[in-house]
């Protein structure tokens, strides 16, 4: 009988045990998981940030496209009335915020004030739609123009907006929300670089040899994000489109080859062949951004 009331007496208490063990090996797993979190978080955004050079300042590439003496042109900006598409999408949304952002650094630049204020209404709805509406004013370029305030404040702001969109957004969208935002951004800076190799003045060797060099350099910034686009997809999304960013991966690695890159030269990339793919693949990839109905 007293075996029996011991037994009947520990069980419980060996039960308690058990489940305390188990609570504290739990908490500890769960800490554990959550700072390996914090650190993959850290990490992803670390190299997102490496991707592009200038991936915070949308002005930097559009400065250096401007001392090549390259003219404007206006059907190199995003004129296409999808906003209402792009809204039904997070992704869409981020994707095209980007492409908006490096469009407006390039109207700034050319001091397109009409056309400026035009994008801001548009980039502030699409930041509305991922929860940083705040950072993208699509006045404040028209009050600066009556204030005569000069077109780096307002260049200074947009790098801000980039900046900010980082913190102001919530923990479980950042990295997808922001990977994004850098992509379309990423893409509409090759689109206006390719573009605007094709017609820069030839007489500006420096300034044109810069820019061709910038382009060949974003062959290994392509690759990492290319990695983490993979990482934020979800299950089968954007098929298509990782498959055209990998075919662009390709003709870079094609294009900054030993042999290629000896017969190349500011007075010839336009003829070269493999340049001409990539200036079309770059074509294609941003059409499947800006346009959802794009075959």
């Amino acid at each position: 009988m007293r075996l029996n009331s011991f037994i009947a007496g520990i069980i419980p208490l060996f039960i308690l045990v058990m489940l305390m063990t188990a609570c504290r090996n739990r908490e500890k797993g769960e800490t554990a998981g959550r700072l390996a979190g914090e650190m993959h978080e850290h990490e992803f955004k670390r190299k997102l940030e490496q991707v592009n050079p200038g991936l915070r300042d949308p002005a930097s590439v559009i400065e250096m496209i401007k001392m090549t003496g390259a003219m404007f042109q206006d059907d190199l900006v995003n004129t296409l009335a999808h906003e209402s598409i792009y809204l039904l999408d997070s992704a869409l949304s981020a994707l095209n915020l980007g492409i908006y952002t490096v469009d407006i650094a390039y109207l700034v630049t050319y001091e397109r004030v009409e056309a400026v204020d035009l994008q801001l209404k548009k980039a502030r709805a699409l930041a509305e739609n991922i929860g940083a509406g705040h950072l993208y004013d699509h006045g404040m370029f028209r009050r600066y123009q009556v204030a005569g305030v000069p077109k780096d404040t307002l260049m200074m702001l947009l790098k801000h907006a980039a900046e900010q969109l980082e913190h102001d957004l919530s923990r479980m969208e950042l990295m997808r929300i922001y990977t994004l935002f850098a992509t379309g951004e990423f893409i509409e800076k090759l689109h206006l670089t390719t573009q605007l190799l094709i017609q820069a003045d030839y007489e500006n060797e420096g300034s044109y040899l810069s820019l061709m060099l910038l382009l060949f350099h974003q062959e290994n910034s392509l690759r990492q994000l290319v990695s983490l686009l993979d990482q934020v997809r979800r299950k089968e999304e954007g098929e298509r489109f990782m498959a055209m960013l990998s075919d662009l991966q390709l003709i870079f690695m094609e294009l900054n080859t030993p042999d290629e890159l000896a017969g190349v030269s500011t007075s010839n990339i336009t003829e070269n062949q493999i340049f001409k793919d990539l200036v079309e693949q770059v074509a294609r990839i941003r059409n499947q951004i800006i346009d959802p109905v794009y075959p």
